[in-house]
């Protein structure tokens, strides 16, 4: 620990380290791991007296023009950059206060001393982040190549370790190495920005005008953006085409190669299978344990929870989100809810009343009241849960897809959930209808009723037959009852639709 400790703080001599100790001293990690956004702040403030007259800049602890360079992100974050005669550093520690520069300088020297020991060569076109940790025994770092937009560390490690997935060959990793390089670039933009050529956006400019023409032409595009959001980049983009880059302009050309590199290494682009398609799935699926539940919430709720388990599955296929798609599948559901409980109170409202009538029967009304009740209770508390969340970002809506999809039965659950609402109202209508026909009953007598019953019966068969959705499902109810329909009078259900 001795020996450690004047390693770190006192740039005392590290070669007398083991190298097994050094490999738990640094600790590699990646451009996404870092504690950029999830910082504590602790800021002091106060009061300062301004003399009179122009003022004059007066010298400050960051301003001090010793052997870091300070820049400020454009979104605000400071970091500090420093040359070495073999590569750069970049970090985020304020290297202007005293304990804090020791503390970096041991861990650069150690760094150094463990190149030299392992006879490591960096590349001169090298950077190295780095990242203190809280104890003074550990310190996060990596290293990015410029001139081959990769980051490599001093030792072996893994995917695994480093959380960035799962790969499937050595260049589906330089995919992954790829994106986590212009992550750096785009947290450590400002000064190495008149070195990256300009090259950069009219590549971006012409991966962003397929994408858009992508998802102009089809429904089912992998490609990040949508086709409004690529129309709008671009607009930004070509305003910067043929010109030296800025640090603001790198900045989110880093962040939009980022976020295309990240789609790339998702849907295995440039693979021997890569994923052309948002619908393709990539990996075997489990097959759903307990087939029967879902074919008892479908006869229940009238095929409904097996429309939203399928769009459910689309949407969470090998486990991806658009978030396009997530905020229209959200919205139509939050809509769909909402509907359920507005058309469901008059019919509560009428069954309530029609219990006030003579000869009034309130067991007769109590299925509808009670269905009625379970439609606004679980609409109203589908809306409460999910406010907001149609506009949600892609992350948030992969983690609670995540965590709504059972092992055994995937997204049922959700699916059986979703379709409450709306599954329960109608079957508050049809209880009721049935209600009011009994009621009815009593004044105009039982034969008459069942007549007007097979009457009202025969208009939403005709209703059902003329709005059949065959074609767009054949495993709702509806179809399953049309077909059989067909089956009875002799016909195939496909002779109407043959050219």
């Amino acid at each position: 620990m001795l020996q450690i400790q004047q390693a770190c703080l006192n740039y005392g001599d590290a070669s007398g380290l083991p190298v097994g100790e050094a490999t738990n001293l640094l600790r590699p990690t990646t451009s996404v791991a870092t504690s950029r956004y999830g910082k504590s702040p602790s800021l002091y403030s106060y009061h300062a007296v301004i003399p009179p007259g122009p003022l004059l800049s007066a010298p400050s602890p960051l301003d001090t023009p010793l052997r870091w360079n300070s820049y400020s992100h454009p979104e605000g974050q400071l970091y500090f950059q420093r040359r070495l005669p073999n590569y750069d550093v970049v970090t985020e520690a304020n290297v202007h206060r005293e304990e804090t520069e020791r503390r970096v300088t041991g861990w650069l020297k150690f760094i150094d001393e463990t190149i030299s020991q392992r006879e490591i060569t960096v590349p001169p076109s090298s950077e190295l982040f780095i990242e203190l940790d809280e104890s003074l025994f550990s310190c996060a770092y990596y290293f990015v190549n410029h001139e081959t937009r990769r980051i490599f560390w001093l030792e072996q490690t893994s995917t695994e370790l480093l959380d960035m997935g799962l790969i499937v060959s050595d260049s589906h990793i330089d995919t992954a190495l790829e994106k986590l390089y212009w992550v750096h670039v785009e947290f450590f933009p400002m000064h190495i920005c008149t070195q990256v050529s300009p090259q950069v956006v009219d590549d971006l400019i012409g991966v962003m005008s397929h994408g858009a023409a992508d998802r102009l032409t089809s429904r089912s595009s992998t490609f990040p953006y949508t086709a409004e959001q690529c129309n709008q980049l671009l607009q930004l983009l070509s305003l910067q085409r043929g010109r030296t880059l800025d640090g603001h302009t790198l900045c989110f050309v880093a962040r939009l190669w980022g976020a295309i590199e990240n789609q790339r290494f998702m849907t295995y682009y440039g693979q021997e299978c890569a994923q052309l398609d948002r619908l393709q799935i990539m990996t075997p699926e489990e097959d759903i344990d307990h087939q029967w539940v879902k074919t008892l919430a479908n006869s229940v709720l009238w095929g409904i929870p097996s429309r939203y388990f399928s769009e459910l599955r689309d949407l969470f296929a090998n486990e991806q989100v658009f978030v396009d798609q997530w905020q229209t599948f959200m919205t139509a559901s939050i809509s769909e809810w909402h509907s359920a409980v507005v058309w469901t109170f008059p019919v509560m409202i009428t069954t309530i009343l029609s219990c006030l009538l003579s000869r009034a029967s309130l067991s007769s009304a109590l299925p509808s009241i009670l269905s009625a009740s379970g439609s606004l209770a679980t609409g109203s508390i589908l809306l409460l849960k999910h406010h907001g969340l149609e506009d949600a970002t892609a992350s948030f809506a992969a983690r609670y897809l995540r965590a709504a999809k059972s092992r055994s039965i995937g997204m049922l659950p959700s699916a059986i959930v979703f379709s409450l609402p709306k599954g329960l109202y109608l079957w508050s209508i049809i209880f009721m209808v049935g209600h009011l026909l009994l009621l009815a009953s009593h004044v105009v007598g039982g034969l008459a009723m069942f007549g007007g019953g097979c009457f009202l019966i025969l208009l939403v068969w005709a209703a059902l037959y003329v709005t059949s959705p065959d074609e767009y499902d054949q495993s709702s109810i509806l179809s399953n009852i049309l077909c059989r329909w067909h089956s009875l009078q002799g016909d195939s259900p496909e002779a109407g639709s043959s050219v």
